[in-house]
């Protein structure tokens, strides 16, 4: 047998790099030595509401965000108004008008921007840019009954707001799962947390109404496009997204401005911790370079403060960029050295120099959360640990560590001695092996909630303290956290057909055994839809009048009517008794077929208004 001497070499070559990085090892003291949720020093100073929090926060957090209403005039003619709501509102001045660069997540957003609007020009808002689908909601109040102004944005635009608007919840690879993902949204916007006292939030991201004033986009715009809005000469990009796919740049050649955004008050969030599609960090750094390579001397962010000056732009967009170059790049290398998801949350941590950047500082996610997610997406679940190929269930786990560790009162003191010694990671661990055995034991939800409270303090993540500070709360029976959010019944009324899809994952396959029905949905407003129970599995039938089957069960009812069985609002043999429901067939086979389907809890589902179906950063 001949070889290939060179091909030899490599792959010996490979094989000894590929060994070297295996071994690659984290040392555990140096990571507690900077880790504040395992006792790292942390100075820990009072918010102006009182919150208590990491000083590292305050210090900083006025670089590129706001932390009360503000209006800022950074160049002639253009105004900032930020602090009103999630995100700012930026407003172009002509002489034929005003142009508005996004309009607030809400109504109310719009509402309070326009009334601080106000304060500084009394001209109609005569043109509207989209830069991003979160971001369009409070339009219809600056257009102050204008049914003729223009609204520019991606040209897919509508497409996401309306898909968004008609799903299952918020944004999610699998819209079934929406309701799930909705709610884990209200615990990101600060909807369970005080806004004052120790444990209120620092950074103002709660969300305080859902409505919306949404005008469609009716001037689409393609990706280099040139345009003059009002006499402005401008140019269009819309190639890149952050964590919107339907993103727009906005180029003033002439003032050498650009409105954008990609660049916000904190690091790339390339994962959010309500959970949400992949943010393709390639795509986000690809958006940052191009914006760079403009030279703008101007940059207005519809997520950060305003930037003036073509130095000064560079080093933040370059550190910005770095910032997210880092993260994505470390997460692979550690990814080739062997290192699974849990393994990167502590290997890949800013260097000085780009933690210290002012737009590197963790305010609205912290890093430690984004590799995970770069691994998931990257290998899977998976971290090649065989002793990890077949966990035990977390319950059955903690129950067999428990004992091992001396039993349940020598766990509390041990956790009880991790908080002592500012180990708050380790305590919360700890307090949750007997919390999993035990979900009512009130000395283990107390100690899980002392040390997730602590948590909450050092960190300086939004989200972080959103989620720790809640979970802390309701473990202590002052909130009450949703697990689902349903969404409301206009949104089923209006696109029926699609919430019978979604119903099928609700099958239960012990109640279902060795069922084979298929039902059909006829709807009032002329459409209908099918589902086929096949034991364990449903499948969805789009057009029933052309399946393979013939219906054992017709239904007709109205899409008010199956949004109360959806909702789990009534039972179907009520709604069958009293009419709401025809059924061609046998009437109890229909009710015991529609049984078969999970139901919400209708006492503790939270039903929220449709504007807020398909938010979130």
């Amino acid at each position: 047998m001949k070889y290939n001497v060179k091909l030899y070499r490599v792959a010996v070559s490979v094989i000894v790099l590929l060994t070297l990085m295996g071994h690659l090892e984290i040392s555990h003291a140096q990571v507690s030595e900077t880790n504040p949720y395992m006792g790292a020093p942390t100075e820990m100073v009072k918010a102006p509401n009182g919150a208590i929090t990491n000083k590292k926060l305050l210090d900083r957090i006025g670089d590129f965000s706001w932390t009360e209403p503000t209006i800022e005039n950074p160049v002639k003619g253009i105004w900032v108004f930020g602090g009103y709501g999630l995100a700012p509102m930026s407003i172009i001045e002509t002489e034929k008008g005003l142009i508005a660069f996004d309009t607030g997540d809400t109504k109310h957003d719009g509402e309070l921007m326009l009334e601080a609007l106000r304060t500084v020009t009394d001209k109609p808002v005569k043109a509207i840019i989209y830069g991003h689908s979160h971001t369009v909601f409070g339009a219809g109040v600056l257009a102050e009954g204008n049914k003729d102004i223009m609204v520019i944005g991606h040209p897919e635009l509508n497409n996401v707001v309306a898909e968004n608007q008609g799903g299952g919840g918020a944004p999610s690879f699998y819209p079934e799962v929406g309701p799930y993902l909705t709610a884990r949204v209200l615990t990101q916007f600060n909807a369970y947390m005080p806004s004052e006292g120790p444990d209120g939030y620092v950074v103002p991201t709660n969300l305080t109404t859902m409505d919306m004033a949404f005008l469609p986009v009716n001037t689409p715009v393609q990706d280099g496009q040139e345009m003059t809005v009002l006499g402005v000469k401008m140019q269009f990009f819309t190639k890149y997204g952050s964590d919107d796919k339907v993103h727009t740049t906005v180029w003033l050649p002439e003032r050498k401005i650009v409105f954008t955004t990609l660049f916000w008050s904190a690091p790339p969030q390339l994962y959010s911790l309500r959970g949400d599609v992949f943010r393709d960090p390639r795509e986000w750094i690809a958006g940052l370079r191009f914006t760079l390579d403009l030279k703008p001397e101007v940059l207005i962010s519809a997520a950060a403060r305003p930037i003036v000056g073509a130095k000064k732009i560079r080093e933040n967009l370059e550190s910005y960029m770095d910032g997210a170059s880092f993260v994505l790049d470390q997460s692979l290398r550690g990814i080739l050295a062997g290192l699974g998801p849990d393994d990167l949350r502590h290997f890949v941590k800013f260097p000085k120099y780009l933690d210290e950047a002012p737009p590197n500082l963790q305010s609205y996610g912290e890093i430690s959360t984004y590799p995970p997610a770069i691994y998931y997406k990257t290998v899977g679940w998976y971290d090649n640990d065989a002793a990890n190929l077949k966990p035990l269930a977390p319950a059955d786990e903690a129950s067999r560590l428990v004992p091992l560790m001396g039993g349940r009162t020598k766990v509390l003191e041990a956790a009880k001695a991790a908080l002592e010694k500012k180990e708050f990671a380790w305590a919360a661990k700890l307090a949750n092996q007997l919390y999993l055995i035990d979900k009512q034991d009130k000395d283990a939800r107390q100690l899980k909630a002392d040390a997730l409270r602590q948590m909450a303090y050092v960190s300086t993540g939004a989200n972080d303290r959103a989620h720790l500070m809640s979970q802390a709360l309701a473990l202590e029976g002052k909130v009450t956290i949703a697990s689902l959010i349903p969404p409301p019944t206009e949104v089923i009324v209006a696109t029926p057909a699609m919430f019978v899809n979604y119903f099928r994952v609700r099958i239960d396959p012990k109640k279902s055994g060795k069922t084979s029905k298929f039902i059909r949905f006829d709807f009032s407003d002329g459409t209908s839809a099918g589902l086929h129970i096949r034991r364990a599995v449903v499948e969805f039938v789009p057009e029933p009048g052309d399946y393979q089957l013939k219906p054992d069960i017709t239904l007709a009812l109205s899409g008010e009517t199956w949004s109360k069985i959806y909702l789990s609002q009534a039972m179907p043999e009520d709604l069958i008794k009293n009419k709401d429901i025809k059924v061609t067939g046998d009437a109890d086979e229909a009710a015991r077929l529609i049984n078969l389907f999970d139901r919400y809890n209708p006492e503790k589902a939270i039903v929220i208004p449709p504007a807020f179906i398909g938010h979130g950063h």
